[in-house]
C-alpha cells in the first residue's frame, strides 16, 4: 500500500531501516509492489508523488548493489523496439510466442512465460509517415505535433495512423516528431542519470516546435506523464520545463480544448458503436478522463468502468514474482467488467500496457480512443 512504502519511506529517513539506508535490500522490495499509478499524487493531500520516489530509490539501489539482465533489457525496451521493428519483425514476433522462447526468457531474466512480449511493426510509423504524411492535406492556420512514442512508433503504428486521421479530419495539418523516446521505461525503472541524459537529447529536438508555439500531442498516457510531469524535475533549464508543461499535452485534451475555443467546428461520429472506457492510471490521476468522454460524448453512448490500475503497469506484469498479483489487480474490477460487457460495445484503453493486460485475461481486443472517432464537416 502507499501508507506501507511511506513508512518504509520514514524508517529509512530515519536511520531505522538498517545501514544501507534507501539503498537498502529491504526497502528496494517494499518499493518493488509499488505500480508507479501515480494515484497517490492525485489523492494525497500533500501530493506525495511515490512513483518518483520509488524511481529515486530504484536509482540508488542500482548504485549500490548493480542492476540485473532484465533490468537492462526494460531499461533499453525503446531501443531494442527501434531495432527490431521493420524488415525482421515477423520474424521476431513468430520466435517470441513460442513456447520455447517463452521458456528461456523466464529461465534467463524472469519474464513470465504465460505472456508473449508485444509484437514489433513490420513497418514503424515514422517510415509509413514518410509516404503517405497528411495526404497532401496543407493548413497553415492549424498545425499540431503528434509526437511519435515508442508505442505507436515500433509496436502499434496503426494507433498513430489514427491519430493523424482523427487530427486531420478535425482540419489540422500533423508534423511527426520522430525525436526519441520519452524515456518511460527508464523513468518508471530507475535509471534516472540515464533517463536525464536521454531525455535532454529528445527535448531538444521537441525545443523548436514549442519555440513556434506549436502543441505537441500525445496519445499514450504514460508519455505525456513522462514530458510533461517526470522530465521537468530532471531537467536544469526552468524555462525548458515550463515550456513541457504546457505545450505537452493528451491529444484528447487539446482536442477538447479546442472544441471549447471554437477552433473545431467539426461534428464528431463514433466508428464503433457503443463505447465502454478504462481510464489509464497517469491519465486518471494527472489529466482527467473527463476530456476524452466529452468529445466521444458527441458520438453515442460513453460509460466508464469505475477500475483502478489494470495491474500490467509497464513491465510490472509481465515479471514473474508479480504474475499472480498483477492478475488479482485486473480481477478487482476491471476483468469482470470487461467480459459482462454488452455485446456491440466497443472496448476503449488509452494505456499500451492496459491494452495487452485486458486481451490477456479477457480476450477482447481494445481500441485505443483515437481509432473509434471521426471528425466530419
Amino acid at each position: 500500500s502507499t501508507r506501507g512504502r511511506a513508512n518504509a519511506l520514514r524508517l529509512a529517513m530515519s536511520g531505522q531501516l538498517d545501514q544501507d539506508g534507501l539503498s537498502s535490500k529491504r526497502l528496494h522490495e517494499v518499493m518493488d509492489l509499488c505500480l508507479s499509478c501515480k494515484a497517490c499524487k492525485s489523492e494525497c493531500p500533500s501530493n506525495v508523488d511515490m512513483a518518483k520516489m520509488k524511481s529515486d530509490v530504484a536509482q540508488m539501489y542500482y548504485d549500490q548493489h548493480g542492476t540485473s539482465l532484465r533490468d537492462r533489457l526494460i531499461r533499453d525496451s525503446s531501443l531494442t523496439a527501434s531495432k527490431l521493428s521493420g524488415g525482421m519483425a515477423s520474424v521476431i514476433n513468430f520466435i517470441q510466442q513460442t513456447r520455447l522462447f517463452r521458456f528461456v526468457l523466464e529461465k534467463l531474466v524472469g519474464i513470465d512465460s504465460r505472456r508473449v512480449l508485444p509484437e514489433y511493426a513490420k513497418q514503424p510509423l515514422y517510415k509509413w509517415f514518410e509516404k503517405k504524411g497528411n495526404n497532401d492535406f496543407k493548413n497553415k492556420d492549424k498545425k499540431v505535433v503528434l509526437f511519435a512514442d515508442t508505442y505507436i512508433n515500433f509496436h502499434e503504428p496503426h494507433v498513430g495512423i489514427s491519430a493523424l486521421q482523427l487530427l486531420n479530419s478535425c482540419g489540422y495539418e500533423v508534423i511527426l516528431a520522430n525525436v526519441g523516446c520519452c524515456q518511460r521505461p527508464k523513468i518508471s525503472h530507475g535509471f534516472l542519470r540515464d533517463a536525464k541524459s536521454e531525455g535532454a537529447k529528445t527535448i531538444e529536438k521537441l525545443k523548436p516546435f514549442m519555440d513556434q508555439g506549436l502543441t505537441i500531442v500525445v496519445c499514450e498516457p504514460s508519455c505525456a506523464s513522462a514530458l510533461n510531469d517526470d522530465l521537468v524535475d530532471l531537467i536544469d533549464d526552468e524555462e525548458l520545463a515550463f515550456q513541457l508543461k504546457n505545450k505537452v499535452m493528451m491529444i484528447d485534451v487539446f482536442l477538447n480544448r479546442e472544441l471549447e475555443s471554437g477552433n473545431i467546428k467539426s461534428t464528431f461520429k463514433s466508428t464503433a458503436g457503443d463505447l465502454l472506457i478504462h481510464g489509464h492510471c497517469h491519465q486518471k490521476a494527472l489529466y482527467g478522463t473527463k476530456a476524452m468522454k466529452s468529445v466521444l460524448g458527441k458520438t453515442g453512448q460513453v460509460n466508464e468502468i469505475a477500475s483502478g490500475c489494470c495491474g500490467m503497469a509497464g513491465s510490472f506484469g509481465y515479471e514473474k514474482e508479480h504474475y499472480e498479483l498483477s492478475q488479482k489487480i485486473g480481477e478487482n474490477i476491471l476483468i469482470p467488467s470487461v467480459k459482462s460487457m454488452k455485446e456491440g460495445t466497443t472496448l476503449v484503453a488509452n494505456g499500451f500496457s492496459c491494452r495487452h493486460q485486458i486481451e490477456h485475461f479477457t480476450g477482447v481486443k481494445p481500441k485505443h480512443w483515437v481509432e473509434v472517432v471521426r471528425g466530419h464537416p
